[in-house]
């Protein structure tokens, strides 16, 4: 395990561990103090309803928006996620692939834990509220133009982009580690990703430029400013490393990079 190298810090990084919090607490209050709301609440209104406003007529293109906005869309997109974890080019080395996955595990169980007090930091405040889609008009609803497909385009209490941090979270995970073609893609991904929730009105553009990096910028700063992360992958890998060599002996997989680094 020494020679691989690390996926996370492995030493203390002060300057850009308090740099990342800072534009994340710069972010809140941009979003907190009423001036500033106001300024984000005119970029999200002038957004939504230009991309809402390209579903008007109910074609092709707003057809690809409303499939783009359904948990089989997300279920393909975790597997993609995956794909770009457990195979190397994508932003890890062949031999890394088995502590890349599980570190990425140890990031969203991390995330959990820190989405649920920023939830509550959020509920005090009470900062979020309806999806454009409920309050603006006019608003094209997706479930109203394709019945039949179970596209998610509103919400009572939208911030923060829950959608918005995993992804951001992901792709940093990727480009950190190694900027490569695979990680620029990875970036790229997740940026058009990000959008289907922005235009289908179920979140403001708020919700991700403020909620999902405010909560993502924190995390990924201890993940790689610090050797907490990866700490806590090391631990988690000797759990899972009886697992790996379990499943890494089935005829299929045992070829595979990430059972045979």
């Amino acid at each position: 395990m020494t020679s691989i190298s690390p996926v996370f810090g492995n030493q203390w990084r002060p300057i850009p561990l308090l740099m990342m919090h800072l534009i994340a607490l710069l972010l809140m209050l941009s979003f907190i103090f009423p001036s500033g709301f106001q300024l984000w609440r005119q970029l999200d209104s002038s957004l939504f309803l230009t991309l809402n406003g390209t579903l008007a007529e109910g074609d092709t293109w707003a057809w690809i928006w409303a499939w783009a906005n359904t948990r089989y869309k997300d279920m393909l997109l975790a597997i993609v996620m995956l794909i770009f974890i457990i195979f190397p080019g994508f932003g890890f080395r062949r031999q890394q692939l088995q502590q890349a996955l599980v570190g990425f595990l140890a990031l969203m169980l991390s995330l959990v834990v820190l989405r649920y007090f920023f939830y509550e930091f959020s509920e005090k405040l009470d900062l979020s509220g309806p999806s454009p889609s409920l309050v603006l008009s006019p608003a094209y609803l997706l479930t109203e133009l394709f019945p039949d497909i179970p596209a998610k385009d509103g919400s009572g209490r939208s911030f923060p982009g829950d959608h918005a941090t995993v992804l951001i979270v992901w792709a940093a995970y990727l480009i950190m580690n190694t900027r490569c073609l695979g990680s620029y893609l990875a970036v790229a991904l997740a940026s058009v990703m990000i959008l289907p929730r922005v235009v289908g009105g179920a979140h403001w553009f708020s919700d991700v430029a403020v909620g999902g990096f405010s909560v993502a910028l924190p995390l990924l700063a201890w993940a790689f400013y610090s050797p907490l992360l990866l700490r806590l992958t090391r631990w988690m890998e000797k759990a899972f490393l009886p697992l790996f060599q379990l499943i890494g002996r089935l005829p299929l997989l045992k070829q595979l990079p990430f059972f045979n680094p």
